[in-house]
């Protein structure tokens, strides 16, 4: 069995995914299975906030340690979120301001990356990686991955961890645009944006990709962990006359994107549940206008995306179950059989 680990976008909200994760380690251990999420997953994915959690997970110092616990990964939000979105700006005037400028500056986000990350490489990654960005000048999505080498993918480039996450958080009207370079190639740069722009549920995008890596197997085990769904919807009456700015307008929660993202998982949950050799597990819950901002970092909203981890857990407390005890009976694919696949 292969087995996958995907996580939505969703900025802030990535403490709901990253408690989630919290709660099926804390399983795992008590159930004796000490190994690793870089162990139990054969690929993880990521979108923005996501693609942070993937590169936590897969990170491993000089010695090939793990670097952070579950419990690290929920603390990089709830400590230092405000360093990423500072409170200061999140006023009525700085999200006017938004409609013709990004809201925040990159420096707090760049400095927080560069401390989680430091050098570490995406393809020191302890496991099989799926990053998405979103190439603003040649049009076209940007895919930084970490797999097995093979001849057909000797283009693979090698990037800074720290510049992957950058790039893939790179949400418009929120961060400028992010200018990268793979490590061995500096004459490359790219300018890219959040992947969250075609795929912030990338589950679908990782099913594709694990089977490419082990065109073998036919048994996959999908887990998508996403950081919550606005359902409140637009009504009729509301949005029929609406223009441009109205549409795009942050203070409404940007109308437009929210709408494509919801689309684009609402697909992706529709592909897989149908997929003969895939079993699709998607752990996720329904956010209220009070919750929905990607970029409050406050206490009282870091309390409501406690509330609403929590729900998920209980709510998907059999789905978890289930996680856990395929997580501690497969055997491993592995590197070796994905070489000669």
């Amino acid at each position: 069995m292969v087995t996958v680990l995907s996580i939505d976008g969703g900025g802030i909200r990535g403490v709901v995914p990253a408690r989630v994760l919290r709660e099926i380690r804390r399983r795992l251990d008590a159930g004796g299975e000490k190994r690793s999420f870089a162990e139990l997953f054969d690929l993880v994915a990521g979108t923005s906030t996501g693609a942070l959690l993937a590169l936590g997970i897969a990170l491993r110092d000089e010695r090939g340690e793990k670097v952070y616990s579950a419990d690290d990964l929920v603390d990089l939000y709830e400590r230092r979120g405000k360093e990423i979105f500072p409170v200061s700006v999140r006023s009525v005037i700085h999200t006017a301001i938004q409609v013709f400028h990004n809201k925040y500056s990159a420096d707090g986000f760049e400095r927080v990356l560069a401390e989680t990350f430091g050098d570490a490489t995406l393809k020191g990654g302890a496991t099989n990686l799926l990053i998405t960005a979103f190439d603003t000048e040649r049009m076209k999505p940007h895919w930084l991955k970490h797999r097995p080498p093979r001849t057909e993918w000797s283009e693979d480039r090698d990037y800074y961890m720290r510049d992957v996450a950058r790039a893939s958080s790179a949400a418009p009207t929120y961060f400028p645009p992010a200018i990268i370079s793979p490590i061995s190639v500096v004459r490359e740069r790219f300018s890219l944006i959040d992947g969250a722009v075609f795929a912030n549920n990338p589950a679908g995008l990782a099913y594709v990709e694990a089977a490419k890596i082990f065109p073998r197997e036919r048994d996959f085990l999908i887990v998508s962990l996403g950081t919550g769904e606005l359902r409140i919807g637009f009504p009729y009456r509301e949005i029929r006359n609406w223009g441009y700015m109205e549409w795009v307008n942050p203070a409404k929660g940007f109308p437009i994107g929210a709408i494509m993202s919801a689309g684009q998982s609402e697909v992706v949950n529709y592909q897989l549940g149908r997929i003969a050799d895939a079993r699709y597990i998607r752990l996720s819950g329904l956010l209220d206008e009070d919750n929905a901002a990607i970029d409050d970092a406050g206490p009282k909203n870091l309390a409501s995306l406690r509330a609403l981890s929590e729900r998920i857990i209980q709510s998907h407390d059999a789905e978890i179950d289930e996680i856990c005890e395929a997580l501690r009976s497969r055997k491993p694919v592995g590197r070796s059989q994905a070489l000669r696949s």
